[in-house]
């Protein structure tokens, strides 16, 4: 952990909540929307709106198969068996056993959707793969038996109450279940905080569409709305997760190299490409272990993202990384570098105990420690016209930072 703290972290942190929100919070503000409006809609409007989370689902577990996500397809197929049994098994028993069943489904829908997303990305059709068809299948399985051969004592269970309130009695789920969707939006909304991405927001807003989804059973259209805008969240976010396992470094939170050959692509006739690389890097290495170094590349990674102005930082590899400035000489270039290096000097970094190569505790794990960089930069000129011949040229000057005493500039 960086000791070190400034509005401007604090400025890109709440940067980063709001905009993993913005998505699934729209789909849920579009969906409440469409929820007032249905009125005016047609019957044979009405009556397709109950086939669409169905063709959403489908579309997102293909999404899912196609990009291995395994996660993202068993809470898309937990959403639609609850949704298909609400649609077209309850009504077709009796009052009696539906609630039982109903009830059942409230308490395992929010259940299996934290379980899944506490689990790990292990393959869809794989001896993992099969545990999570079990998780989702067998509850339910042996929900709907128990409620056709022991419906009294289920119901019992289902609708106990632990405490006299008049407004939890106005509330149409039980006390027990309302007990369970409470804690599961806890569990992922801390999920979330400490992990936040795409895939985390879209499972926190999809619990809600989810508790909509089951509140509004007496409404098919209302359940099919709110069931199709979190389905509709796990697409995006599969889309999302998929993009950003492509472009963006997961060490470091960067993009990567394939970003980096693409704003390459995009480059004008005049700009400048700068190389950066920690000082010393292998020695610590060696000193501290590699979980040490890959927390320091993250840390410097961190910084560098937040005091970069006017460029785009990529991961290059290893200890590298790349500074882009579209429409700057060198001249141009010169006092960001400087802010940047200088800022990743100043930073104090705290490392973490656990040695991950090892999985032993080591005697420097929570050492402060501080680490340099060196830079080179370079401009497109016309003896160097292509980008790669440039990050050639900015190379060459980062080496010569680095003998004539490192952490500097150098171009």
């Amino acid at each position: 952990m960086d000791s070190g703290f400034s509005f401007r972290d604090a400025g890109f942190t709440v940067f980063r909540i709001l905009s993993s929100l913005i998505i699934p919070l729209s789909l849920l503000g579009l969906a409440v929307f469409l929820v007032s409006a249905l009125e005016g809609l047609p019957a044979s409007q009405l009556a397709m709106l109950k086939l669409l989370p169905p063709a959403i689902a489908a579309i997102s577990m293909s999404l899912c198969l196609r990009f291995n996500r395994s996660l993202l397809f068993f809470t898309t197929l937990a959403l639609l068996q609850a949704y298909v049994l609400m649609q077209w098994y309850l009504p077709q028993q009796d009052w009696v056993e539906a609630k039982i069943i109903w009830l059942a489904l409230s308490l395992l829908l929010p259940l299996q959707i934290v379980v899944i997303s506490l689990l790990k990305e292990r393959g869809i059709f794989s001896w993992w793969g099969s545990t999570r068809f079990a998780l989702l299948l067998l509850p339910v399985l042996l929900a709907l038996g128990a409620a056709g051969y022991f419906p009294e004592v289920l119901l019992q269970l289902l609708s106990r109450r632990f405490v006299e309130l008049e407004l939890l009695q106005q509330i149409s789920f039980s006390q027990p279940v309302l007990a369970v969707m409470v804690i599961a939006l806890l569990v992922l909304n801390g999920r979330w905080f400490a992990n936040i991405s795409a895939q985390n927001s879209a499972l926190m807003v999809t619990l809600i569409c989810a508790v909509a989804m089951l509140y509004f059973r007496e409404s098919d259209v209302v359940s099919a709305v709110f069931a199709s805008a979190a389905l509709l969240m796990l697409v995006i976010a599969v889309v999302q997760e998929s993009w950003s396992m492509a472009y963006i470094d997961q060490l470091t939170g960067l993009p990567g190299r394939r970003a980096l050959e693409e704003e390459l692509l995009k480059l004008g006739s005049n700009y400048a490409i700068a190389m950066l690389d920690i000082d010393h890097f292998k020695k610590f290495n060696d000193t501290y272990g590699h979980d040490a170094g890959d927390q320091v590349r993250q840390m410097v990674a961190t910084r560098i993202r937040q005091s970069v102005t006017g460029g785009k930082a990529f991961r290059y590899g290893g200890e590298e990384f790349t500074i882009v400035y579209p429409g700057k000489k060198v001249k141009a270039a010169l006092e960001p570098l400087n802010q940047v290096r200088q800022s990743v000097g100043d930073s104090v970094f705290q490392l973490r105990n656990r040695d991950r190569r090892s999985g032993k505790n080591k005697k420097q794990g929570g050492k402060n420690v501080q680490v340099t960089i060196s830079i080179g930069v370079a401009e497109r000129t016309e003896r160097m016209a292509k980008p790669h011949a440039v990050i050639k040229a900015a190379d060459t000057a980062l080496y010569r930072a680095k003998k004539q005493g490192r952490n500097r500039v150098c171009k």
